[in-house]
């Protein structure tokens, strides 16, 4: 039930609504007595003595009775729709609010179908069932609690026996409840898993197709379909025994009624009226009954999807995220803290994990002066990426210290701090939508002439002014619809409109031919210029004018230096050097890809130049 009182905190944003809806479904409820009251004066007093003169008054009293419920029904519905989806909105805007505010570390574990079922269909089931439910579960609950009142009060010994089965009831739903909420859970996983294994296959359709994989994912599927199919027969055989088992109940009391009620009429202790209005009370006593075994199945669904909802939002948050996605104020240790970052960076025997007693880095400590280059270069697990990630604050560093500015990055709100830093990865991501848009990520106020300006620095206006719509141009998802350069010229120009002191280059020239990668490279030294840059980069075009170079190995760094005084050190770094140029074309001479190998006579311990 915990599912259920936390969706009830939404309610409770919206008290009007809600005292509006529980109004109208009183008033409606009250309706419904009015019939049976008609049919016992109709039957005794009208049918019996014979007085037709009184039949008209009270057929118009159950007309209008009819009418006012009806127009509150309406009502109702109207309100409880309105209520409904501001609650909804609430709570599916707070869950993907709260996703964005999550460590990287929480998505490495989570599969995207997974999240976007959590999103969408899980949100919809706690709309379409436990707001629903609760609703329509107080309007059964007052028709109950109405009707018995009248029955008591007309003949306390027939209410008495409508009320033997519902120990039988009671004892019914609570077992239903135990049992099919477990089942129900693992329906939702079973969904999940399916809409997972369609993301990952839309998503990588060109490899599937590439590698002619199709029949072996379509297997993929119908196996994981049948797991759905499964998990929903289970839960459908649950409700097959349950509800059959209920009207049998409910049976019990109106025959209880039927007998005991005829058995007075004969003997004269009871009016023949007085019979068919407990009858028809009965009758209106057990509908909501039957539908709150309907309800409580709808509820155990909606439980397994709520509780799928809250378990995203139980996660804590980055921890430097003190103010939600909405509200843009600044954190407490960002007050009165309004100069800009300057860039100077500064690492003090960092180490780093991804898991416990798997160090990713080791004792790293550096120091980028504002406006200078460091590149870093290493085996493919070196170290490069992670640690960059953990000055972007992605992950959060085991041990050591990290500052920008002479302050340690834990002290500014992960907003102000991200804004401060760009990055270019090899693989440019772009948002299905127009080129002008994807842009505007890096300052949504940019004129025209920013963006323009920001292209040509890029050396992206060439390929853009030949599109048919330009700025305008849609790119697709991923944006699939343009080449691995002219996405990377993107992210380039994107990062220069958003104009960061800070500036990580992820590889930034990989996996283009030469051609691109000399367009790149010049957008590169455009982007670089007076800025804090840290590169990550294979290619000695990119390495070799970096103000210090640092040679990382299984997490620790080995080297340090300009390109000149390592090649004099003749370690390490001369050694990837000259596996680079062994390979290289005349043509391409330094701008060869450096083939990183790892070697085996590397010492972990660093090696300093000589003073």
């Amino acid at each position: 039930m915990k599912t259920v009182w936390r969706v009830f905190a939404y309610l409770k944003r919206y008290p009007w609504l809600a005292a509006g809806t529980l109004t109208c479904a009183i008033v409606g409820t009250l309706m419904v007595i009015v019939f049976p009251s008609v049919t016992k004066w109709i039957i005794d007093n009208v049918i019996r003595t014979n007085r037709p003169d009184k039949l008209l008054p009270l057929i118009l009293l159950a007309i209008f009775a009819f009418l006012v419920q009806h127009v509150f029904n309406s009502l109702r519905i109207i309100l409880n729709n309105t209520f409904e989806q501001k609650v909804i909105f609430d709570l599916r805007s707070d869950l993907y609010s709260h996703i964005q505010l999550l460590p990287l570390r929480w998505f490495d574990n989570r599969a995207t179908g997974d999240l976007m079922t959590r999103v969408i269909e899980d949100v919809n089931s706690v709309e379409r069932v436990l707001i629903d439910g609760i609703e329509q579960g107080v309007v059964a609950v007052l028709q109950i609690l109405i009707v018995l009142a009248v029955m008591f009060y007309w003949n306390a010994k027939l209410a008495l026996l409508a009320l033997v089965p519902f120990p039988l009831l009671i004892a019914g739903a609570l077992s239903y409840t135990l049992t099919a909420h477990r089942r129900y859970r693992l329906q939702r996983r079973a969904a999940s898993n399916i809409n997972a294994l369609l993301h990952d296959n839309l998503a990588g359709i060109r490899q599937i197709k590439s590698f002619a994989r199709e029949r072996e994912e379509h297997g993929r599927f119908n196996r994981a379909s049948d797991e759905l199919r499964h998990a929903t027969l289970v839960v459908m055989r649950t409700w097959a025994i349950y509800s059959p088992s209920m009207s049998m109940f409910e049976a019990i009391g109106a025959v209880l009624v039927l007998g005991f009620g005829s058995h007075a009429v004969l003997t004269g202790s009871l009016q023949l009226g007085d019979l068919v209005a407990m009858l028809m009370l009965t009758a209106f006593l057990y509908d909501p009954v039957s539908r709150l075994h309907q309800l409580n199945q709808l509820v155990q669904a909606g439980r397994a999807a709520g509780e799928r909802v809250f378990d995203i939002l139980d996660e804590n948050a980055e921890p430097g995220f003190v103010a939600g996605i909405r509200d843009s104020g600044a954190a407490p240790s960002d007050r009165g803290y309004s100069k800009r970052v300057i860039g100077d960076i500064r690492y003090e025997n960092v180490s780093f994990g991804y898991a416990e007693g798997l160090p990713a880095l080791r004792h790293v400590s550096f120091h980028a002066s504002p406006g200078t280059t460091i590149a870093l270069v290493g085996a493919t697990g070196a170290g490069k990426s992670t640690l960059v990630s953990l000055l972007v604050r992605f992950y959060e560093f085991d041990a050591g210290q990290i500052d920008v500015d002479d302050r340690s990055i834990r002290d500014y709100d992960l907003r102000t701090l991200r804004e401060a830093i760009g990055v270019v990865t090899q693989e440019s991501f772009l948002f299905n939508g127009s080129i002008r848009e994807n842009l505007l990520i890096g300052k949504p106020t940019a004129t025209d002439a920013e963006l323009w300006s920001a292209v040509d620095a890029a050396n992206a206006r060439q390929f853009i002014e030949r599109l048919p719509d330009g700025l305008e141009s849609v790119v697709g998802e991923r944006g699939v619809k343009l080449s691995v350069g002219e996405k990377q010229r993107l992210s380039i120009a994107r990062a220069l409109l958003k104009d960061p002191p800070i500036l990580i280059l992820d590889e930034a020239t990989a996996s283009v031919d030469t051609t691109t990668e000399r367009l790149i490279q010049e957008a590169l030294e455009h982007l670089m210029a007076n800025r804090t840059s840290i590169v990550i980069a294979h290619r000695l075009s990119t390495i070799v004018h970096a103000d210090q170079i640092l040679v990382l190995d299984h997490g620790q760094i080995i080297e340090r230096g300009t390109h000149e005084e390592l090649l004099l050190f003749d370690r390490k770094y001369a050694q990837l050097c000259r596996q680079s140029l062994l390979g290289s074309s005349p043509q391409r001479g330094t701008e060869q890809q450096m083939e990183i190998v790892t070697s085996e006579a590397a010492e972990p311990e660093e090696e300093r130049l000589p003073v």
